[in-house]
């Protein structure tokens, strides 16, 4: 029995090859399970408001904290000097007795961000609902 042979010319692609679809899939998946924490990670949403805005919400709360962070770390606490040790405690507290649940928090110019950022975030888990940002007046 003689074989035909074909030359270049008549063969055909009789079947697609799935290797390389199946290994773009396989990595498209991987890439969406890792980036999908990411994505629906719980954020903090932070507007800045004007200073007469944040005055007018000052005085519309019965009980507010507001947190000035200092240069050296110290954090007060309407205006009492508290550590970190029971500044979670100290808020929880002044949050459960507010009606409104506002954190106005303040901090000079030589504080860095993460400290601010652990004070949102640390104000947050506290029960805080509004979180705004207020630069003081020198």
């Amino acid at each position: 029995m003689k074989r035909k042979s074909y030359t270049a010319k008549n063969q055909t692609v009789s079947e697609i090859n799935l290797t390389s679809l199946v290994d773009v899939c396989l990595t498209l998946v991987i890439i969406f399970m890792v980036s999908y924490p990411l994505v629906m990670q719980s954020g903090i949403n932070v507007s800045t408001p004007s200073l007469q805005k944040a005055q007018s919400q000052i005085e519309e709360t019965e009980l507010k904290a507001e947190i000035n962070l200092k240069a050296d770390k110290t954090i007060e606490l309407n205006g009492e000097e508290i550590t970190a040790e029971v500044f979670h405690d100290s808020l929880k507290a002044l949050l459960d007795a507010s009606k409104n649940k506002l954190v106005l928090i303040s901090a000079e110019d030589s504080v860095l961000h993460d400290l601010v950022v652990a004070v949102l975030d640390e104000a947050k888990q506290c029960g805080a609902e509004q979180l705004s940002i207020v630069k003081r007046k020198k």
